[in-house]
């Protein structure tokens, strides 16, 4: 009797207006259905015009967010999918021209940076720096595989998710997935990639 409940109130959200005004009406729970069903096309069109796996997700994520905030502008004039998908674009313009701004200023600042952290960086400075980077690498060698050797591959290596696949025979998205999660494990850790990240650029 209870699974049939469970199943009638599913049913009752399976067009995208019912479940807009169920979270309307309190029934934030709702929420999670439009997600289910429209996370991979936001996603994809983040990947598609951000180019990073890992930037995509936090982008999709806050595209979720931003929906579910302005919920009440929703008329229902249009489909929920188009207007999620005018968000995404939005979203990932923003991203971009942020992007740009940040290269602009990491450009005009990058050689005087360069020069000053040379002359700051005090010898404790730099054994703390490289002791940092080797507590990383040390966590990096603790993953089980096939993590551990992406993460090399990419990090220390400096290959590209092509040159990867060409060597392992895996698919350029198993790789970015990969990544992605080697990434949220070493972060659950206390320890972030940023310390390697040198090598990248």
């Amino acid at each position: 009797m209870q699974q049939q409940v469970v199943h009638e109130g599913r049913e009752r959200f399976l067009n995208d207006l019912a479940c807009v005004q169920a979270v309307r009406q309190g029934q934030t729970e709702a929420f999670s259905l439009l997600v289910d069903r429209y996370q991979g096309m936001v996603y994809r069109v983040c990947l598609k015009m951000i180019k990073d796996p890992i930037s995509a997700e936090d982008v999709t994520q806050d595209i979720f967010i931003k929906a579910y905030e302005s919920l009440a502008s929703f008329r229902g004039d249009a489909q929920f999918s188009t207007w999620l998908y005018t968000i995404t674009v939005r979203k990932c313009l923003d991203w971009q021209r942020a992007r740009s701004r940040n290269r602009v200023d990491l450009m005009t600042s990058e050689q005087e940076g360069e020069r000053t952290f040379a002359e700051s960086e005090t010898p404790e400075d730099r054994f703390m720096r490289m002791e940092r980077t080797e507590k990383v690498k040390e966590a990096v060698r603790a993953l089980k595989e096939p993590y551990r050797t992406v993460v090399r591959q990419y990090y220390l290596e400096e290959r590209s998710y092509q040159e990867i696949s060409e060597q392992s025979g895996v698919p350029i998205k198993t790789i970015e997935s990969q990544l992605y999660r080697a990434r949220k494990m070493l972060k659950q850790k206390g320890e972030e990639l940023d310390a390697l990240r040198g090598n990248r650029g």
